[in-house]
C-alpha cells in the first residue's frame, strides 16, 4: 500500500487529497490518503472581503474539513505539524503523533509577517482572516472620516488583484450607503494596477478605477506608517482609515526548505512542484508559486495540486498521465461590473511563462464568483 500524506486543509491540500483518493479508487489502487491540518475549518478566504463589506456572514466563509472524510473518502486528522523530517520520511505533530509516508504533499500555505515593516502591525485593518474581516466591517460601518488608503508594502501577496478589487467595491459600498465624500487611494508596488496580469487587465482596472474615482499611487519603498499617514520613499499619503495587505512568507515549520535567493519562498522545481533532492515530496502552496513564475491565488494552487497529484499517481500506477499546468481563470468584480480573464502557461525549462488576457466583462461576474465560492463550501456541508 502506498501512503500519501497531505499537510494542510486549504485549497491546495483539499484538491490534492480528493483527486488522489478519487483516482486511486477508480483505478483500484491500494493507496492510503491522509490529511493533517491544524484547523477544523476549511475557509474560503475571498469571502472575507464580503464579510468586511457586509454581504456575507462569518459562518458562510467556512465548512468543517472533517466532513471531507464522508464526502471524499480520505482520512482527516486535526493536529498541528511541528516537524518535517524528509530524510526519514516522517512528520511529527503537536499531539505527539508520528506519520510515515511514501509521498508527501505540502499545502501549508504561508504565514503573515505583519512586523516586517515599521508601523504595519500597529495601525490599520485587514480582511485576510475572518477575525480581521469582522473588525474591518465594524470600522467601515462606523467610518466618519474622508480618506481611505489601501496599502500594500510588498509584492507578491495573496490574491494579486485584491487591493484594486477592494478599492472598487468600497466605492460601491459607500454609494449604496449614500456616502459620496470618500477619497479612496490604493498604494501598491505595481507600476500599473494588476500589471502581472497583462495589458488587458491593466486597462480594465485603470478604466474602472477612474470611473469609481479610486486613486493609484505606486509604492517605491516603505518608510513607515503613523497613526494618520502612510510614508513611502516617494509619497506621504494621509488616511482616516487604513486597510493593509500583509507580507507573506514560508511557514515556520518549512523554514528549512527556504530558497537562498529569496527566503520568503520554498525551494521547488518544475514543472511538477517537487522539492529538490526528494522526488516524493511536493510543495504546493503560495510559498512555492513565485519561484516558478506563478500567481499566489486559489486557482493557480488548484492547478498545481492537480499536477502534483497526477505525478504521484504516475509513480504509483505507472503510465498515469501527468497533467500539464492548465490555463487559469482570474475572476474579479467591483463597482458596477466585473471581469473574467484567462492566463495561459508554458514551461520554459526553469519557470512558467504566462500570457493573460481579458475574456469578457459583465455585472453578472459578482454572482458567478460568489456562487462558485459558496458551492465549493457547500460540498463539505453534510
Amino acid at each position: 500500500m502506498a501512503k500519501v500524506l497531505v499537510l494542510g486543509g486549504g485549497t491546495a491540500g483539499l484538491v490534492a487529497a480528493r483527486y488522489l483518493k478519487a483516482e486511486a479508487d477508480r483505478l483500484k489502487l491500494d493507496v492510503d490518503v491522509t490529511m493533517v491540518t491544524a484547523s477544523e475549518r476549511h475557509y474560503m478566504p475571498p469571502l472575507f472581503m464580503e464579510v468586511a463589506l457586509g454581504s456575507a456572514e462569518g459562518h458562510e466563509t467556512w465548512a468543517p474539513i472533517k466532513n471531507a472524510e464522508k464526502v471524499y473518502g480520505f482520512k482527516v486528522d486535526i493536529d498541528r505539524v511541528t516537524e518535517i523530517d524528509l530524510d526519514n520520511r516522517q512528520v511529527k505533530t503537536e499531539d505527539g503523533k508520528v506519520y510515515d509516508y511514501d509521498y508527501l504533499v505540502l499545502g501549508l500555505g504561508v504565514k503573515y509577517v505583519w512586523d516586517k515593516y515599521k508601523g504595519l502591525a500597529e495601525y490599520g485593518y485587514h480582511n485576510f482572516t475572518l477575525e480581521g474581516a469582522l473588525e474591518l466591517r465594524k470600522a467601515l460601518y462606523e467610518f466618519k472620516g474622508k480618506k481611505i488608503v489601501i496599502y500594500t508594502p510588498e509584492a507578491p501577496h495573496r490574491c494579486g488583484i485584491y487591493p484594486y478589487e477592494m478599492g472598487l467595491n468600497l466605492r460601491m459600498y459607500f454609494e449604496h450607503r449614500g456616502i459620496d465624500d470618500v477619497e479612496i487611494t490604493v498604494v501598491h508596488p505595481d507600476k500599473e494596477p494588476a500589471i502581472g496580469l497583462g495589458p488587458d487587465l491593466v486597462r480594465f482596472f485603470r478604466r474602472e478605477m477612474e470611473k469609481a474615482r479610486v486613486n493609484f499611487i505606486r509604492n517605491e519603498g516603505h518608510v513607515e506608517i503613523t497613526p494618520n499617514k502612510v510614508i513611502t520613499k516617494n509619497a506621504e499619503v494621509e488616511y482616516d482609515l487604513l486597510i493593509k495587505v500583509p507580507p507573506i512568507a514560508i511557514p515556520d515549520v518549512m523554514a528549512f526548505m527556504a530558497d537562498e535567493k529569496d527566503p520568503r519562498w520554498a525551494k521547488v522545481k518544475g514543472p511538477d512542484f517537487r522539492y529538490p533532492g526528494y522526488d516524493e515530496v511536493y510543495v504546493v502552496s503560495e510559498a512555492s508559486m513565485p519561484p516558478l513564475g506563478l500567481l499566489t491565488a486559489g486557482v493557480p494552487l488548484h492547478n498545481a495540486s492537480i499536477v502534483s497529484a497526477t505525478s504521484i499517481l504516475h509513480q504509483i500506477h505507472g503510465g498515469f498521465p501527468v497533467a500539464e499546468y492548465a490555463p487559469t481563470m482570474c475572476v474579479g468584480h467591483g463597482y458596477n461590473t466585473g471581469f473574467i480573464g484567462n492566463c495561459e502557461y508554458e514551461w520554459t525549462g526553469s519557470k512558467y511563462r504566462r500570457e493573460c488576457y481579458l475574456l469578457f466583462k459583465s455585472p453578472l461576474v459578482r454572482m458567478m464568483k460568489d456562487s462558485f465560492y459558496r458551492g465549493w463550501l457547500d460540498s463539505l456541508r453534510l
